[in-house]
């Protein structure tokens, strides 16, 4: 296959037998085509992944590293490709669930840690992102209602104490 031009880079020709980095869609576009197989990152196995829930259930209060769109490719892997994996699917399938409700009862115990002015997600994916992202933009704006409410007190208090320190 002669050379794709993309936005931002190419793909290299394309040639029998040989292994080549290509961004995710036109990888797919090929293998349905049948004129690809796939490898699977090497983070997409089962010894790794079992490795990093461990790592997530041992340290409670932060995330193990996994790429920004584990989640992502990981399901088209397992949706579109699962005769390029070496490992049964439902085994791969039943970790990243696994991993999945880890990392998601992790980051909703650190939400209960919110202050109006700072959250901190490091090591959460895109997609789990995503999916925190209507409940914390609910209780950030809960939380800077109450902040407000409590200044607005404070401010009032001060003031009625000095009108009374000038009588």
């Amino acid at each position: 296959m002669k050379r794709i031009s993309l936005v931002g880079r190419s793909v290299s020709p394309l040639k029998v037998m040989m292994d080549i980095e290509v961004p995710l869609w036109i990888a797919l576009i090929l293998k349905e085509q049948d004129k690809c197989n796939l490898i699977p990152p090497p983070w997409l196995n089962w010894s790794n992944l079992n490795r990093v829930y461990k790592e997530e259930v041992h340290n409670k209060y932060r995330f193990s590293q996994l790429p920004w769109n584990w989640q992502e490719v990981a399901l088209t892997f397992l949706r579109f490709a699962p005769d390029d994996i070496d490992e049964p699917i439902s085994r791969l399938f039943s970790i990243l669930q696994d991993l999945k409700e880890i990392r998601k009862v992790k980051a909703q115990r650190g939400l209960k840690e919110l202050n109006e002015s700072n959250i901190q997600l490091n090591g959460l994916s895109s997609m789990e992102i995503g999916e925190l992202k209507p409940f914390v933009v609910q209780v950030m704006d809960e939380l800077r209602l109450l902040h407000g409410a409590s200044n607005e007190a404070i401010l009032q208090e001060n003031s009625d104490e000095e009108v009374e320190a000038r009588d």
